[in-house]
């Protein structure tokens, strides 16, 4: 095991710790049942990581993005002013027309169909991408992009409460052809009525950044070594992007602001993987490092 993965546990342990007490802090709990079956999936994965890569990963990814789901609830708890006037100003001062830029993809059925399929291709991407990285043998690339995904998301949850927002399409009064999924949680949160966190069910939150910016970036970056696996990528990111402002609600400089955070995360996840990539001095090695 090297020192990389031992650091990314104890970070993701001490996310947990600090979800621990602001939950405290807050009133609020987690569904008990979430919390069993992600306890149960990380020790099946746990387990099964001892000896594979590809486990260690999955099972550091679950675990981390269930902190972080979490941690980003509790963020935007602090009923911080909303921003979306100042986002929806930033857009006009850079030229970008956000509802007629909405109103044209949703003219055309092709369009928003092309468009939603690529913006619901994040999840399936963040699943299928490590896979193929550790079957391509490119077991490092698969650390650098938890590093990657990791420091994205301490400069992203941070900044979301910061400048929370409601988006776009709460913005310009798009919610009747669009479902904002994510309001009730994000009203309950802000107004203090929500008590229980499901696991199961947590939506996004986030606006600024753009959370699904930074992924098509660090997509992309991942498939670089292979010219297949980077056309691919390049063309369904490529759309992703694109797909953003209509499917994702977010403004466009919330785009601009994800895509930067991304370029940030991979200098230094790759200062960072380089330094502590070596194993641990003293312990065996698994077949797969």
């Amino acid at each position: 095991m090297s020192q990389s993965i031992m650091v990314r546990w104890l970070i993701i342990a001490a996310l947990a710790a600090a979800d621990i007490a602001g939950l405290r802090l807050t009133g609020m709990h987690l569904e008990v049942e979430g919390v069993v079956k992600l306890g149960a999936a990380l020790l099946a994965l746990f387990s099964i990581g001892l000896v594979t890569d590809l486990a260690q990963t999955a099972a550091q990814l679950m675990a981390f993005f269930a902190a972080v789901g979490v941690f980003s609830y509790l963020v935007s708890a602090s009923a911080a002013p909303l921003v979306d006037d100042a986002l929806a100003a930033g857009d006009r001062a850079i030229g970008f027309d956000w509802l007629a830029w909405f109103s044209w993809v949703h003219e055309h059925r092709i369009v928003t169909l092309v468009f939603k399929i690529a913006y619901n291709s994040a999840t399936p991407q963040l699943a299928l991408i490590p896979v193929y990285l550790a079957l391509s043998g490119q077991a490092q690339r698969n650390a650098c992009l938890i590093w990657e995904l990791m420091l994205s998301l301490a400069l992203i949850v941070p900044l979301s409460g910061l400048l929370p927002a409601a988006s776009a399409w709460v913005h310009y009064s798009v919610t009747d052809l669009i479902p904002a999924i994510h309001m009730p949680d994000f009203t309950a949160l802000r107004n203090g009525t929500m008590r229980e966190i499901s696991l199961a069910r947590m939506e996004g939150l986030i606006t600024f950044p753009s959370f699904h910016t930074t992924l098509a970036v660090l997509f992309v970056a991942a498939l670089r070594r292979h010219r297949l696996a980077l056309a691919i990528g390049a063309v369904v990111n490529g759309l992703m992007l694109l797909s953003i402002p209509s499917e994702g609600g977010h403004y466009l400089v919330d785009v601009i602001a994800g895509a930067l955070v991304a370029a940030v995360a991979i200098q230094m996840a790759a200062r960072i993987e380089a330094r502590l990539g070596a194993p641990l001095p003293g312990i065996a090695l698994s077949p797969a490092e």
